[in-house]
């Protein structure tokens, strides 16, 4: 128990304990790093023991099981455009607004914070679809949640494994008003580290804002970096990494040298699982199953429980979907069986980071080795593109010349 042994990898920093807590005698804090833990004012705790019972990483639950395996995506092509992983959040969550639910998920502010935020509308909802590798602050979302499932309202939660546990914990008893989603999660870098990030492309595209951040390329699903900024003349520009390697922050991500310490001893990146609901990349789909159209990315999706078996059989009209297995999800998705194992480079980085500044890490550390075969290749991608359109233009001019 964290309280106990204040060890990092025991509090993955869902907040059960501190919106359990009757006499607000906790507080999420920040570390040196930047990742949230709950401080205890030991002058107005009452010893009531609430808090480490609803602990989920001390008091694991693993109630649900997988029942159904699919891989899917949206059928409606301009909303599978939108989002980065198929579709499959997207539909459920229109469904749960259409009934006058909320739905609750991760968003990335205009400030660049990524935070738990509710939707009650379908505008409302798009800043919550696509992935964000940042841990969200939760802020009160679990005592929110809590007071509209009381008042009846239907409410869809989405959030690593370790948030939903956290919710479920915190909630202490069952509603039947409540569907959850967890996700895929390799693990979590902290808000400060990609505050470092945003500062560093500022100073690179010397520039004061940045703007439209997508951590995903939505006509790909790749991982990758998209953003907007303001150049020193006033102009809006965007840039494009069409792969992870291309950005240090992603590619730290992605080589998992700065997740949180209790990430790479997830005791939820297994089966069962912990949602009712449970999604992510089908990476991997077209080894098994052909006639999937990956192009534009597939979701993965698990039933866990009758609860999301029943949403699901409302929801798959709008969806194409075929039947899948664990093992097939699982081949290329490690994650979903299994946490990440931990990399020695993390015993300092963070340490380095505040010793010598993000900008010197970026350049030594979070470098790929394959960055330059990779602008090459996006290089030569762009001229065939390009070529490709002015073949169709000049084409197209001859066709109509020849008709007159």
């Amino acid at each position: 128990m964290y309280f106990e042994s204040y060890n990092k990898q025991e509090c993955c920093g869902c907040t059960a304990c501190q919106q359990i807590c009757g006499v607000k005698a906790i507080t999420m804090e920040k570390d040196e790093d930047g990742f949230f833990f709950p401080v205890k004012n030991i002058d107005i705790c009452v010893e009531c023991g609430l808090c480490e019972r609803v602990c989920p990483m001390a008091n694991p639950q693993y109630n649900n099981n997988t029942l159904k395996v699919y891989a899917a995506y949206l059928t409606d092509s301009t909303e599978r455009c939108r989002s980065t992983s198929g579709g499959g959040f997207y539909a459920i969550a229109k469904y749960v607004l259409n009934r006058n639910g909320i739905v609750y998920g991760a968003v990335l502010t205009k400030s660049m914070q990524v935070i738990h935020k509710s939707a009650s509308t379908l505008n409302e909802l798009e800043p919550l679809r696509g992935s964000k590798y940042v841990q969200s602050n939760l802020l009160d979302t679990f005592s929110e949640i809590r007071e509209l499932l009381r008042q009846g309202r239907w409410v869809y939660f989405t959030g690593t494994p370790c948030q939903v546990a956290g919710l479920k914990s915190f909630l202490i008893k069952e509603y039947d008003n409540l569907v959850t989603s967890d996700l895929i999660c390799h693990g979590v870098p902290s808000q400060q580290l990609f505050d470092d990030h945003i500062e560093y492309i500022k100073k690179k595209y010397k520039t004061k804002c940045v703007y439209n951040y997508k951590f995903r390329i939505y006509e790909t699903g790749e991982v990758g970096e998209i953003f907007n900024y303001i150049n020193k003349k006033g102009k809006h520009k965007l840039h494009l990494a069409p792969s992870y390697e291309l950005s240090p922050f992603l590619y730290s991500f992605i080589m998992a040298y700065t997740y949180r310490l209790s990430c790479y001893s997830c005791p939820f990146a297994r089966l069962p699982r912990q949602g009712d609901i449970t999604l992510g990349d089908f990476w991997g789909v077209n080894d098994y199953y052909q006639n999937v159209d990956a192009s534009q990315g597939c979701s993965l999706i698990l039933l866990n429980t009758i609860k999301g078996i029943k949403l699901w059989q409302d929801v798959n009209p709008e969806m194409f979907y075929i039947e899948s297995n664990e093992i097939s999800a699982a081949a290329k998705n490690k994650n979903l069986v299994k946490h990440t194992e931990y990399v020695p480079i993390r015993d300092n980085i963070y340490k380095l980071i505040h010793s010598v500044g993000y900008e010197q890490v970026a350049a030594k550390l979070f470098k790929s080795p394959n960055r330059f075969k990779i602008r090459v290749r996006y290089a030569i991608k762009i001229v065939f593109t390009r070529l490709h359109v002015i073949k169709v233009i000049r084409f197209t001019r001859y066709k109509v010349k020849v008709k007159v």
